[in-house]
């Protein structure tokens, strides 16, 4: 796969918009997107298309790996090659490493018990000083799309989407995984605020600024803003989202590791069986 190395770079001095799957998402002008520079997080291709788009679960969240979606050619996505051998189909594999940017986020070892999130990936010198082929990553993917943004040359970084809290009881912009493990959203969305500020606090140590863009005018209140907006454009003021069951994932790239396991030895069994001019 390629390395995330190549998009180093290319937007220097510009302003680079990481656009999240949350509930504000629903309401903002998606207009103001058009033309800039955008990295999608998981799923917020299917609100809007983004020019970049980044994910630690590409089966659960790329299209071209979905069951029923179109491939969207236009969207250049960046995962994690090991997440892609893990829970992908051979086939699937050499797709992603003909088309896709690989990052990895294994720095350290988790002192995470098993039902709060790896801290393998939190690691500030990734930040402070770009990695070749790693990122930052603890509890969101946008503290991994922060850190590649300001690789690519961002000067100002403009989340939208990513609220880091529920807004009433909607937890994100549609049915997704979030890997909650479980866990009450207030608690999992505290960490995803305590992980983005690490993030920008060292960013701003390389000059690059971090702010956030939603459509809310009341910002001690921003649920009933958020009620108004839905009445004034017919955006659904409650959908109803779920984690998946715990140990999902791990049995999910269990499976496909075996699997993968199995093709790679019936092919170099084949092959060392011509060899050997074995039927």
């Amino acid at each position: 796969m390629k390395s995330i190395e190549e998009l180093y770079g290319r937007h220097a001095g510009s302003d680079i918009y990481i656009v999240g799957t949350g509930t504000s998402l629903r309401v903002f002008p998606l207009e103001l997107l058009r033309d800039k520079i955008t990295i999608g997080l998981n799923q917020a291709w299917k609100v809007f298309e983004p020019k970049y788009a980044i994910t630690m679960m590409p089966k659960l969240n790329i299209p071209e790996f979905m069951e029923g979606e179109a491939s969207r050619p236009n969207i250049t996505w960046v995962t994690k090659p090991s997440k892609i051998r893990a829970q992908c189909t051979a086939k699937e594999i050499d797709y992603g490493e003909g088309h896709f940017f690989g990052f990895e986020n294994d720095g350290r070892a988790s002192i995470s018990g098993l039902d709060e999130p790896s801290e393998a990936g939190r690691v500030l010198d990734w930040v402070l000083k770009p990695h070749p082929n790693k990122l930052y990553l603890w509890t969101s993917i946008s503290q991994s799309a922060m850190n590649l943004a300001a690789n690519m040359g961002a000067k100002n970084i403009i989340l939208v989407g990513c609220d880091n809290g529920a807004i009433g009881e909607n937890h994100h912009a549609h049915d997704q995984h979030t890997q909650w493990k479980g866990e009450s959203p207030d608690v999992r969305y505290m960490q995803y605020y305590e992980g983005v500020v690490e993030v920008r606090a060292a960013l701003r140590k390389r000059g690059v600024n971090v702010v956030t863009m939603n459509p809310f005018v009341k910002l001690d209140a921003p649920s009933l803003d958020f009620e108004r907006l839905c009445l004034e454009t017919g955006a659904a003021t409650f959908i109803e989202n779920k984690d998946l069951p715990r140990g999902f994932s791990l049995m999910q790239d269990n499976v496909r590791y075996l699997k993968l396991t199995r093709y790679i030895l019936e092919k170099n069994l084949r092959f060392f069986g011509k060899k050997l001019g074995l039927k």
